[in-house]
């Protein structure tokens, strides 16, 4: 049995005897005689007042759930039983004491949520669709930037400030007149003759391959192999095709490898005309993609292999052909070459040479000796 301290007893016992003393004297009556006679309790008096006050607090707990709005889903009147007897219309008095409440119950200020609407969240409007318009179309469509091509160094450049000035210094370097290299470089590279100076200058320079920013300036530079249309293996884009191979025969030819706007072979180029163009130049590196130095070993080889001598701007026309004839191997018969470089010298020197009958210039079978 749990302890209970003997002070709180005591408390308990008068508390209780209090009580029991107050209830019997309210509802004890005595004798109206002398004689001393023993309290009798009032029964009807204590079942009225329990009555009474189980009515008071069923009233007021019915007026206080009447004013509150439940939601349509729930009904507090269903709780209450049938027979419950209806609500009497009670004065200020029978309340005790009590303050009686608003008959109207106010409205509450939240609106209670129905079976429709989402419980406790408030409503909405929704606002009126807004189509976009359509955006204006630009008149013009912007061109997208070029990725700027890297500037070469200063020890890769080679002297000349436009296309024409850099024949003209081949030229003088080479002894070979500016017209004549022109004349070939239409048959071998003629995109070359149509470098803006732009252009030009950016292929004057050594290792531009390296600074290319897409394929097509290695194409335009002369950079692949016109045998099998291959980029050269030491170049960006190596392998990729720029175009088509020159013939069915050339297609799987790993040997001639001809570059630059001159198209010299390789082989020639390697063994004798690179260290010729190095000492021409005064540079450590040459390259046959390089412009200037396309055409400077490529002036060399004509002066060697036609062995003039005369004037370096103006050489004799017979030389002029026997140039062609020597780039051919020995011979005019080879795709009317002769006559075709003898053409196009007339267009660039701005002479008037009859053509047609340069091939009979030569001892047949002599390697390009005269007659």
């Amino acid at each position: 049995m749990q302890y209970v301290h003997p002070r709180i007893r005591i408390a308990a016992v008068l508390l209780a005897s209090f009580a029991i003393s107050g209830f019997i004297m309210k509802y004890s009556q005595t004798s109206s005689s002398s004689q001393a006679t023993a309290p009798r309790v009032k029964i009807s008096s204590i079942t009225s007042d329990i009555s009474q006050a189980f009515s008071n607090s069923r009233s007021r707990l019915i007026t206080s759930l009447q004013s509150i709005r439940a939601p349509s889903l729930v009904s507090f009147t269903s709780a209450i039983p049938s027979s419950a007897p209806q609500q009497m219309e009670l004065t200020e008095a029978d309340y005790n004491g009590w303050t009686l409440l608003p008959t109207t119950p106010p409205q509450p200020t939240v609106a209670i949520p129905t079976e429709n609407t989402s419980p406790l969240l408030p409503t909405y409007e929704l606002l009126p669709t807004i189509k976009p318009t359509k955006p204006p179309t630009p008149t013009s469509k912007p061109t997208p930037t070029a990725v700027p091509t890297p500037v070469a160094p200063a020890e890769d450049l080679r002297p000349g400030k436009s296309l024409e000035d850099i024949f003209k210094i081949a030229g003088q370097t080479a002894c070979v007149p500016s017209a004549l290299l022109k004349a070939f470089v239409a048959q071998e590279g003629p995109g070359t003759l149509t470098y803006s100076d732009k252009s030009a200058l950016f292929y004057n320079a050594y290792d531009w391959w390296h600074r290319v920013t897409e394929k097509q300036q290695v194409c335009s530079g002369y950079g692949y192999y016109p045998e099998t249309g291959l980029i050269a293996e030491d170049s960006l884009y190596a392998g990729e095709r720029c175009k088509e191979a020159f013939s069915p025969e050339t297609a799987n030819d790993t040997v001639s490898k001809s570059l630059g706007a001159t198209q010299i072979l390789q082989y020639y180029w390697e063994k004798t005309f690179k260290e010729k163009t190095k000492q021409a130049l005064k540079v450590n590196n040459v390259d046959r993609r390089v412009l200037l130095d396309a055409l400077v070993g490529f002036g060399i080889i004509l002066k060697e292999g036609t062995k003039y001598n005369g004037s370096c701007d103006n050489w004799d026309f017979k030389y002029v052909i026997k140039a062609a004839c020597v780039n051919t191997g020995g011979h005019c018969d080879y795709y009317n070459y002769c006559y075709t470089i003898c053409k196009n010298y007339n267009k660039f020197a701005s002479q008037n040479n009859s053509c047609d009958n340069v091939v009979n210039m030569f001892v047949p079978g002599s390697y390009c000796e005269f007659k």
